[in-house]
């Protein structure tokens, strides 16, 4: 996809063999935003719902899409890890080469506005810390914004929280706070809701 050509750092889909980097950097992503107890989802729950995997999901459709940041590995990162592949068993069929490392993640899947039409929703964008500062999560979100574009999206939707200093940045971009200027609200039923609710229709029926 995109690519800074000063650093070789790229933007590209993710695959299977990156799915492990990707639920360690969503870890990082919830201590970040001080919800570590947040994740639940494992490399098997990625596999099916990407649709990553020879069955996919039920419909046969993945239910979200995911992009990785691609940079080359220094030679400091490329002496750790062949450190650790050589403490664990690896399969060479599945292992990710070693002469790369993932420094971000984006997750984000499609969804339907009644005014506009189909939106790409974007679940989670995020660039470990000692790789921030350097343009890439410019090069990143204009990706992002290209697929949105190539996919006929009207537009694209996410979610800050209010003390994260990547407001600043999405603004930059042209993001506009629509709790401040549409008072829109943004709720949610947890599990637990959602699961007393259909029991209460089910009684009722």
């Amino acid at each position: 996809m995109e690519t800074d050509k000063d650093s070789g750092v790229i933007v590209r889909r993710t695959q299977r063999t990156d799915l492990p980097e990707v639920i360690a950097m969503i870890q990082e992503l919830a201590d970040f935003e001080k919800m570590p107890d947040g994740p639940q989802l494992t490399v098997d729950d990625l596999v099916r719902d990407g649709g990553f995997d020879e069955h996919g999901t039920a419909d046969g459709a993945p239910v979200f899409h995911s992009f990785v940041l691609d940079a080359p590995a220094d030679p400091e990162w490329l002496a750790n890890q062949e450190r650790l592949t050589s403490m664990r068993s690896v399969d060479p069929a599945n292992a990710r080469p070693l002469t790369r490392k993932l420094i971000g993640y984006a997750i984000c899947y499609y969804s339907y506005s009644t005014w506009q039409g189909k939106s790409l929703a974007l679940e989670d964008i995020y660039i470990r810390p000692a790789f921030r500062g350097h343009g890439y999560g410019e090069l990143f979100f204009r990706a992002l914004a290209k697929h949105a574009q190539d996919n006929r999206c009207s537009r694209l939707d996410f979610h800050v929280l209010n003390w994260n200093p990547a407001t600043t940045f999405y603004r930059r971009m042209g993001a506009v706070d629509l709790t401040e200027t549409e008072s829109w609200h943004f709720y949610r039923l947890q599990k637990d809701v959602i699961e007393q609710l259909a029991c209460k229709t089910k009684t009722a029926s």
